[in-house]
């Protein structure tokens, strides 16, 4: 009687790893599933016990003794299973923890089966370095729009999960205009007429102590929505970001964690329109926070869609389906298209990339427009709160520094109304200060997982195989004393040429591991805007209030950084 019920539970077994092929799910995934199909199928007998013990065993002896990464260093239970990363990872201290690994058990820690971390500046350099051949790993597929694989490739624009490097180049080149310093200079009237009113707003506190964090969100999302789309939600004038900043917190918390199970997000996104709900009892399994939408795409997703739409070529545009967050109702209210390419001002930063699909037509699609709209709120509104509240923060508890920027910015004659170009041109200063906030607070708080080529590579003189994950946390390699003198110090002034050849090559060094935007050919499309953004924003503030901070932050070390724990009370500043 238990050899029959193995054997049909064998057929069953059989059944479902055909289908999980189907679906094209790797080998060790498959058996994975199926085993638990199997489990829940059968009561367990000795025969299908004895299997599973083999297996097991199998698999630990081989990860032990024979593993190509058997010499590499680390905790002992992270050779086993991807389960004590997981078990780390959800704590949400990475950014605390990648850094006592390292200072533990050297430059090259192996942190699960099939990953390792490396800190070493050469190694940071071969991995990230421009012209690199190391592709971007499984885990960010987790970012990936749930609906990627089921449109025609050319549609699709996702530039943060895009592993062919020649389109991720066409795509880059294609935006690059609305992204430039000169297209930025386009809309700034538009971002000076936001922190006019959003400074004037802090003032208007009188000193009441708000969350830095908080309102490093509303700055990012109203000033964001002004600049693309002429409009905004309205966070500042209501004092409250409407739940975003909890919405972050729980999205990356879900993202970082789950993207570790690349063979579960794949199943997720091969099936339509409910997939991604699976994201729910997984949360719940791990023990993290399930997920949340931010609330401001119930604002921008209508308001893009709407503009989209009024024209002729724009007409078939759809939101990302299997997304949640993005009702598909979104657009469709909007009337016969009215407007001609040809007529289009550029009044936003959404008419700068309507007027490139305009006259680029055939290179530049319509979902590319949609989807590069759309990830200035996505991705960019984190980042931008991360960098503008450590450049607050580190700003304003070095008044050495405070000082020096008011005198700079006095002498040079920068005023309230003075262009980007102009202000970073006359105080280099304000661009070093920004440069060391986010090399002491980095806005990844996980690492960068790249794969090895199909050569292989040895790092840190460690032979790394093929299809092994590598990557650096910056909180590491950020804080390296052999190319940062004093790292954990606040020392914008290593980041100002001198006019001597020997601080050249220290500044080229510093940068050639200095990676707030990323690395190499990957590095953020977007940094630009994020620059332009918090430059702007510091600059009045330092020209127009005074800033105390209060309490300890709290990072949380996600693959985007939150931040907790700081208030801020802003006053008018008082000219001496």
């Amino acid at each position: 009687m238990s050899i029959s019920r193995d054997i049909v539970g064998v057929l069953k077994l059989r059944f479902c790893l055909s289908y999980l092929y189907r679906v094209r799910l790797p080998l060790r995934i498959s058996c994975y599933i199926a085993s638990l199909c199997y489990a829940s199928m059968l009561s367990i007998t000795p025969l299908s016990l004895s299997v599973f013990i083999a297996y097991v065993g199998y698999i630990t002896i081989y990860r032990i003794f024979f593993h190509p990464l058997r010499s590499v260093p680390g905790p002992f239970l992270a050779r086993f299973s991807k389960l004590w990363l997981v078990w780390h990872v959800r704590k949400g201290k990475s950014h605390i923890q990648f850094p006592e690994l390292h200072a533990q058990f050297g430059p090259i820690v192996r942190i699960a089966p099939n990953q390792v971390l490396v800190c070493e500046e050469d190694a940071v350099k071969t991995v990230y370095g421009a012209g690199t051949s190391f592709t971007k790993g499984d885990w960010y597929q987790m970012c990936a729009a749930p609906d990627k694989n089921w449109k025609p490739v050319d549609e699709v624009l996702d530039l943060l999960t895009e592993t062919n490097m020649e389109k991720y180049r066409r795509q880059r080149r294609a935006i690059g205009p609305a992204y430039s310093i000169t297209g930025l200079e386009k809309h700034e009237e538009l971002l000076d007429a936001y922190i006019d009113k959003f400074v004037a707003k802090l003032e208007d506190l009188r000193g009441k102590e708000v969350g830095l964090a908080n309102w490093g969100h509303i700055f990012a999302l109203d000033s964001m929505s002004q600049f693309t789309l002429g409009k905004s939600p309205g966070y500042t004038d209501k004092g409250s970001d409407d739940g975003n900043e909890d919405a972050s917190h729980a999205l990356w918390q879900c993202f970082t964690v789950i993207g570790l199970f690349p063979g579960f997000v794949k199943l997720m996104h091969s099936i339509p329109k409910v997939g991604m709900l699976l994201v729910l009892p997984m949360s719940l399994l791990l023990g993290i926070r399930i997920p949340k939408i931010w609330p401001v795409f119930n604002f921008c997703s209508p308001s893009i869609m709407q503009r989209l739409k009024t024209l002729e070529s724009m007409k078939d545009v759809e939101l990302p389906a299997s997304r949640p967050g993005f009702p598909q109702e979104y657009g469709k209210d909007v009337g016969v298209p009215e407007e001609r390419g040809d007529s289009i001002e550029e009044t936003d930063m959404l008419a700068t990339l309507m007027r490139l699909h305009n006259d680029r037509e055939a290179r530049f699609p319509p979902s590319w427009v949609l989807s590069i709209a759309l990830t200035n709120f996505g991705a960019g509104h984190d980042t931008l709160m991360f960098t503008l509240s450590s450049a607050i923060y580190h700003t304003y508890t070095s008044p050495s520094i405070l000082a020096r920027l008011r005198k700079d910015m006095e002498s040079q004659g920068v005023t309230r109304k003075s262009r980007y170009s102009e202000i970073v041109a006359r105080v280099p200063l304000l661009l070093a200060v920004l440069r060391e906030s986010m090399r002491l607070w980095p806005t990844i708080g996980w690492y960068l997982p790249r794969l090895v080529p199909a050569t292989g590579v040895t790092l840190c003189d460690t032979y790394l195989p093929h299809g092994t994950t590598v990557g650096t946390s910056l909180w590491t390699s950020h804080f390296g004393s052999e190319v940062f003198a004093e790292p954990h110090k606040f020392d914008p002034d290593r980041w100002l040429p001198d006019g001597t050849e020997e601080r050249r090559r220290k500044i080229g060094r510093m940068d050639s591991v200095w990676m707030g935007f990323g690395g190499g050919s990957r590095s953020c499309p977007g940094q630009h805007l994020a620059r332009f953004f918090v430059i702007k924003a510091l600059a009045r503030l330092v020209m127009s209030c005074d800033v105390e901070v209060n309490g300890e932050p709290e990072i949380g070390g996600w693959f985007q950084c939150t931040l907790t724990g700081v208030g801020i009370s802003v006053k008018e500043r008082k000219m001496k």
